[in-house]
């Protein structure tokens, strides 16, 4: 949470998950949206259950595309935790198994989920600066390749989208391998389907009688070890990426503010301020 006093005045700003929304840009977005908001039922021609939209102005339905825009990064965003969540349980054991779906099976297809999130946030990114930015480009047109052909790509927006992309550009290639190749390789994971025996315990979930001499080869114990330190590394990644990506979301989203109220001052013909810019700039003369 951020508070702000200045005098009589005070501003509260709370996300209950995503640090990165902490930024100037953001709590600005969500201070000019409440105002859109307050009072919008009163607002002539304003029908109850009907979609309104037509009524708000034009630098209301701005604001309003690119909230709409944040909102689908932060859920995207939060999908990240809910991977980390999957991973490190495996809930219903034995009817996974009965199923076919082992432990590792279980963890690959979240860490495949991982890979498309990671890239998801950085196609949403893309489409973010095309909203800030007024490029109006199709939805299927906001590429990297289309965009710096428009904006500079020493631009602080798209310097932070490239510093994300390096970041996960691993990641990133894996998904795409991953989606379009069905590809998926993970020699630990074979490992530990192999050679310490899971892929024979999940036959026996199956009714496959395995010999006991044959199970003395893959002691349970082991196999269980080998599976927890393997589910703990990929614990561990998970962790790395959210910490990575919500930093650059944080820089990515903070450095849209300036190009965001020019916007505003060309559309309004004046200066709009938050109460925001104006407790800061009363802060300041102090």
């Amino acid at each position: 949470m951020i508070q702000i006093n200045s005098g009589d005045k005070k501003v509260t700003f709370t996300y209950a998950k995503n640090d990165f929304l902490m930024n100037y840009f953001s709590q600005r977005l969500q201070e000019d949206m409440a105002s859109s908001l307050d009072g919008f039922e009163r607002r002539a021609g304003y029908v109850q259950g009907s979609n309104n939209y037509n009524l708000l102005d034009e630098d209301e339905k701005y604001t309003s595309r690119i909230f709409r825009i944040q909102s689908a990064l932060t859920k995207t965003s939060e999908q990240l935790h809910h991977v980390r969540k999957y991973i490190n349980r495996y809930p219903f054991r034995s009817y996974y198994l009965s199923k076919g779906i082992s432990q590792l099976e279980y963890i690959q297809y979240h860490i495949e989920a991982l890979y498309h999130k990671v890239h998801t946030i950085h196609e949403i990114m893309l489409l973010m600066i095309n909203e800030v930015y007024g490029l109006n480009l199709p939805e299927t047109k906001c590429r990297w390749s289309v965009i710096i052909k428009k904006i500079s790509s020493t631009e602080a927006p798209l310097v932070n989208v490239h510093a994300y992309f390096k970041t996960f550009e691993n990641l990133i290639g894996l998904r795409h391998l991953n989606s379009h190749r069905g590809y998926y390789e993970d020699e630990e994971k074979d490992k530990i389907d192999l050679y310490y025996g899971l892929f024979f315990y999940k036959e026996e979930a199956n009714g496959f009688k395995i010999d006991d001499e044959f199970k003395k080869l893959f002691p349970p114990a082991l196999t269980r070890y080998k599976l927890r330190q393997y589910k703990k590394e990929k614990v561990e990644l998970v962790d790395v990426v959210i910490r990575e990506s919500e930093k650059h979301l944080h820089n990515f989203l903070g450095s849209l503010l300036p190009t965001y109220e020019a916007h505003l001052l060309q559309m309004v013909g004046f200066e709009k301020k938050s109460v925001l810019r104006q407790l800061f700039e009363t802060e300041q003369i102090k």
